[in-house]
């Protein structure tokens, strides 16, 4: 047959098919169409709709392109024809023509233009019925968090330990949770949210008992090991599950309501702890809050729902059951091997690794400066402030309110405006308020500076996580989050 000839044939086969797709999504069905002579090929028609679509890959399903191509009958029969050969994709006398020809008239029909904006709408609005046991949740744990601060020199003090052996013990906490984040996200990833939503909570109560009974260094360091490790394996989890039940255009407000939870039990807590040592002793306050630990997991096994999605590796939407059994199989050392694996190709990515670089520096100074100067700055008697700890404590839970009261809004506006340009104006508030204290001399322009700094680590505490879970595919968020998570501990440890 001629060229001429083949082109005409082919070009009829695809405009049938094309008309066929068509009127079967318009009319709610999957209409084939009819079966292509076996001497005619399809081939794509003169004019091709173009649709942009929010991720492109190429031969390798794990390789992204950025900025994204747009989506031609070619695109989509080049995927069809490598990444799902394995799999039985539209009817059995279809070519990869065809099937993309009418994928591409049907992303293009007014019904679906109409559909496509309901769902955008959709995307924006925050599910709280699915965010209330979360949250309640991560209310609990941050005021039971809090309430060990006040209480922790009394352990000190019964065992009388020195002050380098209290840093240790303070240091054991960051340490497990540094070494915690990329077994936490491989075990997540592997077996689900829910599970250490509640297993989490049953290490962080066994360790918080503990610390009450302890009676050595030794017994107060696995304790305090033991803490460290559940909190990376709870905010490995809560995390992830947030991400999943939000999207890029709803994600920094759902993780608010969380956020803003965990800080105001982290305010609230202090108080209640000292309350409970004087009336009940300490050893008996640390028994109770283990007990209240594990209250809240037993919550979370009967209200919280699974929300990992059936996607393989690779944020391929189907699977083999080889795959899975593959994956399953997989030793825990050659997981931790192909996760750490993963976080070359995520530095790579400069979007990424500008964000991993900025939230370190964030904890940096969130650690040095805000915990660790400011109330040097704030005490010093030489200075014109002189706080007692009293007012001190009174400060920052000014600043923790300031953070609770404005997550939402400014979660809202993040999710409005974008996480990049919020990201660049926290880390211009940071650093501003930083640089603003040493020239404050009165309480009014101390509390305007130090609004200003709480506003910037609301912007922070958010965006980041946010801007990464959008910059990658989902089988690879565990681990850019356990990247960015770590890369932030690390920060806090050298601030």
């Amino acid at each position: 047959m001629s060229a001429g000839g083949a082109a005409g044939g082919a070009a009829g086969g695809a405009a049938g098919g094309a008309a066929g797709g068509a009127a079967g999504g318009a009319a709610g069905g999957d209409v084939t169409p009819a079966a292509t002579p076996a001497a005619t090929p399809a081939a794509t028609p003169a004019a091709t709709p173009a649709v942009t679509p929010s991720d492109t890959y190429t031969d390798s399903p794990s390789t992204y392109i950025d900025p994204p191509s747009t989506l031609t009958v070619e695109s989509i029969s080049h995927y069809v024809r490598t990444d799902l050969s394995t799999y039985s994709v539209g009817m059995s006398h279809e070519t990869p023509e065809i099937i993309s020809h009418r994928l591409l008239a049907r992303l293009t029909s007014p019904s679906v233009s109409s559909s496509a904006t309901e769902i955008h709408e959709m995307s924006g609005k925050v599910d709280m019925k699915a965010l209330m046991p979360l949250t309640t949740s991560m209310l609990l744990v941050g005021s039971c968090v809090g309430m060990i601060t006040p209480i922790m020199p009394y352990i000190v003090e019964d065992l009388s330990l020195s002050t380098a052996q209290f840093g240790y013990v303070v240091s054991a906490f960051g340490f497990a949770k540094l070494l915690g984040n990329i077994p936490s996200a491989i075990l997540v990833e592997r077996h689900g949210r829910k599970p250490y939503l509640v297993y989490s909570l049953l290490a962080v109560g066994a360790g918080t008992a503990g610390i009450g009974f302890a009676g050595a260094l030794d017994q107060l360091l696995a304790c305090r090991l033991a803490v460290g490790l559940g909190v990376a394996a709870l905010s490995t989890s809560a995390t992830l599950t947030i991400t999943d039940i939000s999207t890029p255009n709803n994600r920094a407000s759902t993780m608010a309501p969380v956020m803003a939870a965990f800080a105001a039990g982290t305010a609230l807590g202090p108080a209640v702890g000292g309350l409970l040592a004087d009336s009940i002793g300490v050893q008996s306050t640390f028994s109770l809050i283990g007990v209240a630990f594990l209250g809240n997991a037993v919550l979370n096994g009967a209200f919280l729902t699974e929300t990992k999605s059936k996607v393989s590796k690779g944020g391929r939407l189907v699977y083999s059951e080889e795959d899975k059994s593959s994956e399953d199989n997989e030793t825990f050392w050659t997981a931790c091997t192909t996760a750490v694996g993963q976080w070359h190709p995520l530095l790579k990515n400069r979007h990424v690794r500008n964000a991993i670089i900025l939230n370190s520096c964030y904890w940096v100074s969130l650690s040095g400066a805000q915990m660790t100067l400011l109330p040097l700055f704030l005490t010093d008697p030489t200075l014109p402030f002189a706080m007692t700890a009293a007012t001190l404590g009174k400060v920052y839970a000014g600043m923790s309110l300031v953070q609770v009261l404005g997550s939402q809004p400014l979660a809202i506006l993040t999710d409005k405006i974008g996480k990049k340009p919020v990201i660049i104006a926290g880390s211009g508030i940071v650093g501003g308020s930083i640089c603003l204290l040493t020239q404050c001399s009165t309480l009014e322009t101390l509390a305007a500076t130090l609004g200003l700094w709480s506003i910037g680590g609301v912007f922070l505490s958010t965006a980041p996580i946010a801007y990464v879970s959008d910059l990658v595919e989902e089988g690879e968020r565990a681990q850019a989050i356990a990247l960015l998570r770590t890369c932030g501990d690390v920060g806090l440890l050298v601030g």
